[in-house]
């Protein structure tokens, strides 16, 4: 059995490099490490791999056509994404479709299995953990059919996606991935241990219990925009933010930067995150202890330091006051077990955005809904 990897003639090294790497995964994964891998680079002899692609493609007429552009063809196959809920009815098995783009996390619920179509280019079958195995085994079968039912190639690849093991591939068809779903497994955080237990201060990354200097600023056309000490720990997931942290540490200061990103921010944002940060250091001589920080992924001493007020909005609102319509309601996930550790951030409106083991804030124009999961983990309200 031999595999074949052919190199354009302006495939970059580093393109090279990883298209062996998916050889050698291909091979080993599905071909149980057997098979033997021929390269060959466009206008390159290499006698024996191109007598093998030339019987199985045929000998070449005509010049090859420029290659599409990475990021169009990243974009396309965005745009057709599809998103189908498999579930029992009875004594069959349906698929429904559920979503198209922008595909949300939230969609997906542990007790369920889901096909997401992308655009024929490839179908996902993804299986949450509270699915039986039964379900589990129908779903793929009906994945097959479903491949039928569209007229797709039957090569078409079908990958199986557990929850907790997805793959960068399968996230980033959502417009965001910010946690695991399913049970959120919340640790209390005793802030009177971290001096008498230093390695739980270390585990923890707990330089102090957040009592300290906070400064924070707000990325606006490239420059640093002082946020109001009264709007401190109101985020936004379109914008950056620097987060300066003073504390004191055997009669010394210290100096902690946060550099946060939101999920929905620029290339663009997000390089002047960076170079707003490194001017920061260097107006500090070096001083500053720099940590990157994405958003849903917040250390314990980052959430502590707001003492239970981080919030993060959806889109680019909330610091300023300014924001959606009163009328239009509006939905937090809220998470944490004391005023040290919590964290709250909207989400889609909708009910397949609850969990039942967590709390969500319901915000409308006339009155606010606080909503109890089944099993909600130790939130103190």
């Amino acid at each position: 059995m031999v595999m074949i990897q052919w190199n354009g003639s302006k495939t970059s090294i580093s393109e090279k490099s990883r298209g062996l790497v998916l050889t050698c995964s291909i091979r080993d994964r599905e071909r149980g490490g057997r098979a033997q891998i021929g390269i060959v680079d466009d206008g390159v002899e290499v006698t024996d791999p191109t007598h093998i692609m030339e019987a199985v493609l045929g000998c070449r007429v005509s010049n090859l056509h420029a290659a599409m552009p990475t990021r169009s063809i990243n974009q396309l196959q965005k745009a057709n994404v599809r998103l189908y809920h498999v579930y029992e009815k009875g004594k069959d098995l349906v698929i429904q479709e559920l979503a198209t783009r922008p595909l949300t996390q939230d969609l997906l619920q542990e007790e369920d299995c889901y096909i997401l179509d992308q655009g024929g280019f490839k179908i996902y079958l993804w299986q949450g953990r509270m699915s039986n195995v039964e379900e589990k085994k129908a779903a793929f079968s009906r994945a097959v059919g479903f491949i039928q039912a569209k007229g797709y190639p039957t090569y078409t690849n079908v990958e199986v996606v557990n929850e907790g093991a997805e793959s960068a591939a399968f996230k980033q068809l959502f417009r965001t991935w910010t946690r695991e779903l399913g049970r959120s497994i919340q640790v209390k955080l005793d802030v009177g241990k971290l001096h008498s237990q230093p390695e739980l201060a270390a585990q923890l990354r707990m330089v102090d219990d957040g009592s300290g200097k906070v400064e924070m600023w707000c990325i606006q056309d490239s420059r640093r925009q002082p946020v109001d000490s009264k709007r401190h720990g109101q985020l936004c997931s379109s914008n950056c933010y620097l987060v300066l942290y003073t504390y004191q540490k055997l009669g010394r200061i210290q100096y902690i930067l946060y550099s946060w990103q939101g999920h929905q921010a620029t290339a663009e944002e997000t390089k002047a995150l960076h170079s707003n940060a490194e001017e920061l250091d260097h107006l500090y001589q070096g001083a500053l202890v720099q940590e990157h920080v994405t958003m849903g992924s917040e250390p314990p001493h980052f959430l502590a330091i707001f003492q239970g007020q981080l919030v993060i909005f959806q889109g680019s609102t909330g610091h300023h006051g300014k924001g959606q319509p009163a009328s239009v309601p509006r939905l937090f996930h809220v998470q944490g077990t004391d005023g040290y550790n919590t964290r709250t951030m909207e989400v889609p409106a909708r009910a397949s955005s609850l969990n039942s083991s967590e709390v969500f804030l319901l915000v409308t124009a006339g009155v606010c809904y606080l909503w109890f999961g089944k099993v909600p983990v130790g939130l103190t309200a």
